[in-house]
């Protein structure tokens, strides 16, 4: 979790053991152009048009950048798919928060798989956190008030390697795996997150990594409000050489889950 926050945090270890239903899967959401028009994928980024268009066009979206350099943008640099992905950069400096996402607002359904592909470049080391990707929410649904609910975050074992955790704001947990599974470096990792918005004890957050489950926690106050923002892109507050660049690629919103062969 991050530091930032007041309350003190307490580190619960789990094994990842439930399998998602297929419940979410008759359901039909009204988006317009946006999606295949079915009743599974709602939306889609993939660089291609080379520009922000995707995140941008219908009003819904855009990038979010605090104590960063250069807003999220398009780069040729690197690809997982196609020619073109999203890059991030931060460059944190007196264990200030650097935050540099791309968000979307809409689509947001009662419950979603939210997935992106990332690159982590080995060019520097994590000292405290590293955000992938992150909801934010409002109490009372005021967009102007948003805060961070839940977080994807990577940390640094013993061994050097990075694993994820799923930081709870809402409860002020911070869910570690039993068996960490290492976060590759300079290659594509794929992360997929089932959110599930309840403001009562039946809320769900659910993280896949290549396709595996690692992170379950079922049974909890997941969101106050409908309004739910998700985001991106990289954040950190303590890294060993800046300015550092993450790359995100291929990303999507869908009623079921789509798995490590979205692209």
């Amino acid at each position: 979790m991050r530091p930032r926050q007041s309350v003190r945090l307490i580190v619960f270890s789990t094994l990842a053991a439930c399998a998602v239903g297929a419940g979410a899967c008759g359901q039909r959401v009204g988006l317009g152009e946006i999606g295949d028009g079915g009743a599974n994928l709602l939306w889609r980024a993939t660089f291609e048009p080379g520009d922000l268009s995707e995140w941008t066009s219908d009003g819904n979206g855009g990038t979010r950048t605090e104590n960063a350099g250069p807003t999220p943008a398009v780069t040729a640099q690197m690809a997982h798919s196609g020619r073109y992905a999203g890059v991030a950069t931060i460059a944190p400096t007196m264990a200030m928060d650097s935050l540099n996402y791309f968000y979307r607002r809409l689509p947001s359904p009662h419950e979603a798989y939210y997935g992106a592909w990332f690159y982590i470049p080995s060019t520097f080391t994590v000292g405290s956190w590293l955000s992938l990707t992150h909801f934010r929410g409002s109490s009372n649904g005021d967009p102007t008030n948003l805060t961070g609910i839940w977080d994807v975050n990577l940390y640094t074992l013993p061994s050097g390697e990075l694993a994820a955790q799923l930081g709870d704001f809402v409860s002020t947990f911070n869910l570690r795996q039993t068996i960490p599974v290492p976060v590759p470096r300079d290659t594509w990792v794929h992360f997929e997150i089932l959110f599930r918005k309840a403001a009562n004890m039946t809320g769900r957050v659910a993280v896949w990594q290549d396709g595996a489950l690692i992170l379950d926690r079922p049974g909890v106050v997941t969101a106050l409000s409908p309004l739910v923002v998700w985001e991106a892109g990289v954040g950190s507050d303590n890294l060993s050489a800046v300015p550092a660049n993450v790359y995100v690629d291929d990303v999507t919103i869908s009623l079921s889950r789509l798995g490590d062969a979205a692209d």
